[in-house]
């Protein structure tokens, strides 16, 4: 049996519901949009966007996590904690890149305080195999932990108007995420 998305009406729908989304989001404050602002632009009936994600803050963690995905393409293969300059410094650059509608979807803050579900095998893959071992349990908090961190620290800095230079802020990201309160690495 065919999962609904590899219907290509299905595939149609995500796209314009994401546009749309797009869209509000250059017109509005992300609080500001709701399910029926977004229905209503895109001409379809909520129960459609429901077949498609259960909440608002559902599209807008997807839509971070694709473009973050997109960020980490060319570095595929890299293992945290090894590579988290590499990790780091890829991020900071590609979101320099990034066109303005893409920085301000990852800039938003969703009304979740953390996601609940349980990481995937692939955002698992980005640690080393010593980080795999943590318990099933302990995994989400792995992976909430470098990805607040980093996306908190990125978020000031967009906010504060990028006052620092990009590689102080690579090297803060980094030091922060690796030494947290204990300081510096050396």
């Amino acid at each position: 049996m065919r999962k609904p998305q590899d219907d290509l009406r299905y595939q149609k729908t995500e796209r314009l519901i994401q546009q749309t989304f797009r869209e509000l989001m250059g017109e509005m404050d992300y609080l500001q949009i709701s399910i029926q602002k977004l229905a209503d632009r895109a001409q379809i009936n909520r129960k459609t966007f429901y077949l498609h994600y259960s909440s608002i803050d559902e599209l807008l963690l997807k839509m971070q996590k694709d473009i973050i995905e997109e960020f980490l393409a060319p570095i595929q293969g890299a293992k945290l904690p090894r590579d988290l300059e590499k990790v780091v410094r890829n991020c900071y650059a590609a979101s320099e890149n990034a066109d303005a509608m893409n920085e301000k979807i990852l800039c938003s803050k969703g009304r979740f305080p953390v996601e609940n579900s349980s990481p995937s095998p692939q955002e698992m893959e980005l640690f080393d195999a010593n980080y795999q071992e943590y318990t099933r349990q302990e995994q989400p908090y792995l992976l909430i932990f470098v990805n607040m961190s980093l996306g908190a620290v990125y978020r000031h800095w967009v906010e504060t108007g990028r006052r620092e230079p990009m590689e102080d802020m690579i090297r803060l990201t980094i030091r922060l995420i690796s030494c947290g309160l204990g300081g510096n690495p050396n």
